[in-house]
């Protein structure tokens, strides 16, 4: 079996951070966090709690990036 590495997302040109997918993986992530998204949307609005929404919204931002950076090309920004 060869050791090539297949990367879900593509670099950056300039920047920081991921473009857009390059396997279903990658696609089936961004998936997830689009309908992780509409499944917290009832507690996010919830005004009693507004730092609980907050922990929500950036521990799945935080996860997503985590995985780009896992699962991403490299970005060459040194050339």
């Amino acid at each position: 079996m060869a050791d090539e590495h297949r990367y879900w997302y593509a670099a950056r040109a300039y920047g920081w951070g991921y473009r857009q997918p390059l396997t279903w993986e990658g696609w089936s992530v961004d998936i997830a966090l689009f309908a992780s998204f509409l499944g917290i949307s009832p507690y996010v609005r919830e005004l009693a709690h507004p730092f609980k929404s907050l922990e929500l919204v950036f521990g799945l931002l935080a996860l997503h990036l985590a995985i780009g950076h896992w699962k991403g090309e490299p970005n060459n920004l040194d050339d």
